[in-house]
């Protein structure tokens, strides 16, 4: 989606312009503005006299508070991430009260799943299994997956409550969707670095069919076939034509998990975004509640089939 306030290259000041090209070793001679995504801050690929290339986002705390402090924790996990992980390399970043930089490495390509069969699935999980188990300070200073899905661990006993309506087929079997969402945080339980908001517009695949893992402010650690499972989510939810099933079988990523540990992580999961569903749309984002319900949807569908 664009952003039609979204900052250009030409409208940071010259004293973050000038950083970026120190941080590049050379005089910043062509960008390009990306439109995509919610951000009022900046996003350009870059070019320096000398040909280096890079991909900068930016953005200032007067645009948007929340934005300038996801892109700080993005630095911060970005700094964390070991070698080996396929994402781009942060190459500097600058952050002040008011900025929030990141300069990273630029990977030419498209967002997976455009031609609607399947074909990039397994590369993008080829890419979430290069997530290593962590162990120090990344270990320490990320949040774990525990954290972030306590809210999702409760969301069938808040529908109950609310007395929300269901489709049919989670009415009948509220019980047993409750049943497996509660069971969720001894699910997630893990050391593996996660992205944690595992969807193809987080990932970009390049000229050669790698698969590439951007936008990292969530990431945390858990479960290591948690992105995957979400991913798979996901292609379920845009109706690409593969068997989601045969991959959860078949993928290194996911042998050894349990059917009820992947049906604990969807059935949260879906309770929450029914949740979320209820709300009133967030300011500036009116599509977001429909879109949370859609994602729900897709949940319950995938469940059902599982449980028939």
């Amino acid at each position: 989606m664009s952003v039609k306030s979204r900052m250009l290259w030409s409208d940071l000041p010259e004293e973050i312009v000038a950083e970026v090209e120190r941080v590049l070793g050379g005089a910043v001679v062509d960008a390009t503005s990306q439109a995509e995504g919610f951000s009022p801050g900046s996003a350009d690929r870059i070019v320096t006299a000398e040909g280096h290339r890079a991909f900068v986002k930016a953005v200032h705390r007067e645009q948007n508070e929340d934005s300038h402090e996801l892109h700080r924790r993005e630095v911060e996990v970005m700094r964390l991430i070991p070698e080996g992980v396929s994402a781009p390399a942060l190459l500097g970043s600058i952050v002040t009260d008011d900025w929030a930089v990141l300069i990273l490495q630029d990977v030419a390509g498209r967002h997976p799943g455009s031609e609607g069969d399947g074909s990039d699935v397994v590369a993008v999980l080829d890419a979430y299994a290069t997530l290593p188990r962590l162990t120090g300070a990344a270990l320490e200073q990320l949040p774990t997956a525990v954290d972030e899905f306590r809210d999702e661990e409760s969301s069938w006993r808040e529908l109950e409550a609310a007395g929300t309506p269901l489709p049919e087929w989670a009415e009948l079997n509220r019980a047993r969707l409750r049943a497996a969402g509660e069971r969720v945080l001894e699910v997630v339980v893990g050391e593996h670095l996660q992205h944690l908001d595992g969807r193809a517009d987080n990932v970009l695949m390049d000229a050669d069919g790698r698969a590439w893992i951007i936008d990292w402010p969530w990431a945390g650690v858990g479960a290591a076939w948690l992105d995957s499972l979400f991913y798979l989510l996901d292609v379920r939810l845009r109706g690409e034509e593969i068997d989601v099933e045969a991959v959860l079988r078949q993928h290194p990523v996911f042998e050894g998990v349990p059917d009820a540990d992947i049906d604990s992580a969807l059935a949260a999961a879906t309770g929450r975004f029914l949740v979320k569903a209820q709300l009133p749309a967030p300011a500036g984002m009116p599509t977001l509640r429909e879109f949370q319900y859609r994602e729900a949807i897709a949940g319950l569908e995938w469940l059902r089939s599982r449980w028939s």
